[in-house]
């Protein structure tokens, strides 16, 4: 009998926790469009000042309004959890509830819009680094996170791109020389670490770091030969105007929600030339208030197996880009079905940005020299007497007129 009881007892926790849980993912998955802008420009940057006027968006796919709370983090090089106390990097307090809402109007898919002031009279960032922004629910259950680099009165370093010299990777790669002015750097000093991070175009989930550099001269750290696969340029679709057709949309239709069919793309074995955003995406429309009514579609992706020069079948394949941070899952994987790889995804209206990568890896599928990318170095500094990494300095170019 008290075995018995025992057993239905313990079955009951499971269901319940494994209930929680489902609620957590499905919560989750249901978060799209997340942002953070500058509210002044209105513009997305890969790196704010301190100074700027920081907001983050997001959607909830949900017509009732839900307590959620934004915590935040200083985080390392590695966005790890930094050993400082929080007040020594925020003044006020967090754990607040994003009060900004708007419910969707006039759309088919149901959403709200929540949005959270960054520098507020309650919530003040005053140290420069790494940031995780973190979103609970009113139970405490993480939502999602979102990665914040916040820089403050650093110096601008220089950032040469060419062609390698190496003969096996000339047609594929660029190689970088780094240049970061650092007058008052100890580097043989045990009180001080140094390191360098560089990310190409927005991924913040792929970055090549560095904890030496190759010399230092003149009061300025060098990092060289440096070599980035170049890989291809972004494709982009835009489909602000919900029942528009284009050359990379093939078809609307209107379903349960708007659906928007693209054209199959093919991958060529020779470069060509794509205007993109280098992986960034903005959601808008041609309505008074983009952000409460626009209209949310299931886009369909389909990837030709011609030239792909890999076994679908034994590579996973996925679809990444700013639009969800360039994470890599199952909710992004791609399945082959008669010499396709597919993939429906519901996005908001907009232009978007979006790659094909290979495996955990995420290497692209194929590399041309020629490829625009942006790349950003960021140098951390660590006082042992501080106890946290702050950015010192910060270097950007563009490779559209690299130096062959």
């Amino acid at each position: 009998m008290f075995q018995q009881f025992f057993v239905n007892y313990f079955l009951k926790i499971l269901v319940v926790f494994f209930s929680c849980l489902n609620l957590i993912y499905c919560q989750e998955k249901n978060i799209k469009s997340i942002e953070l802008f500058d509210l002044k420009s209105g513009k997305k940057k890969l790196i704010f000042d301190i100074n700027d006027d920081i907001v983050l968006s997001f959607d909830h796919l949900n017509s009732t309004a839900q307590n959620f709370y934004l915590e935040i983090e200083h985080n390392d090089y590695k966005w790890n959890k930094s050993k400082i106390r929080k007040n020594e990097f925020l003044n006020g307090y967090d754990n607040v509830r994003i009060k900004n809402y708007q419910n969707s109007y006039n759309t088919i898919q149901e959403y709200i819009n929540y949005q959270f002031n960054l520098s507020n009279n309650e919530f003040k960032i005053k140290k420069s680094g790494n940031y995780n922004i973190i979103v609970n629910d009113n139970y405490g259950n993480l939502i999602f996170n979102e990665k914040l680099i916040i820089t403050e009165k650093s110096s601008t370093g220089i950032i040469e791109i060419t062609r390698t010299d190496n003969l096996n990777y000339t047609e594929s790669s660029h190689q970088l020389k780094v240049t970061i002015p650092c007058d008052n750097c100890q580097i043989n000093s045990n009180q001080y670490d140094y390191v360098m991070v560089i990310y190409k175009n927005n991924d913040l989930t792929n970055p090549l770091v560095l904890y030496k550099p190759d010399y230092s001269i003149a009061g300025n750290f060098i990092y060289d030969n440096l070599i980035f696969d170049a890989g291809l340029e972004y494709l982009n679709f835009d489909n602000s105007k919900i029942l528009n057709s284009s050359s990379e949309i093939m078809e609307v239709k209107i379903n349960k929600n708007y659906e928007t069919i693209l054209y199959p793309d093919v991958l060529e074995n020779k470069y060509s030339l794509e205007d993109d955003l280098n992986g960034s995406f903005k959601t808008y429309s041609n309505t008074n208030n983009p952000r409460n009514e626009s209209e949310y579609s299931l886009v369909h992706f389909k990837l030709s197996s011609k030239n792909l020069n890999i076994n679908p079948l034994k590579n996973d394949v996925f679809i990444v880009g700013d639009f969800n941070r360039h994470q890599i899952g199952d909710r992004f994987k791609l399945n082959f079905e008669d010499k396709y790889l597919e993939k429906k995804i519901l996005l908001k209206q907009g232009f978007y940005n979006y790659k094909y990568v290979i495996n955990d890896s995420k290497n692209d599928i194929k590399n041309f020299w020629q490829t625009e990318n942006n790349y950003t170095a960021i140098l951390y500094k660590k006082d042992s007497l501080d106890g946290y990494f702050k950015i010192i300095s910060v270097a950007s170019k563009n490779s559209s007129k690299i130096v062959n």
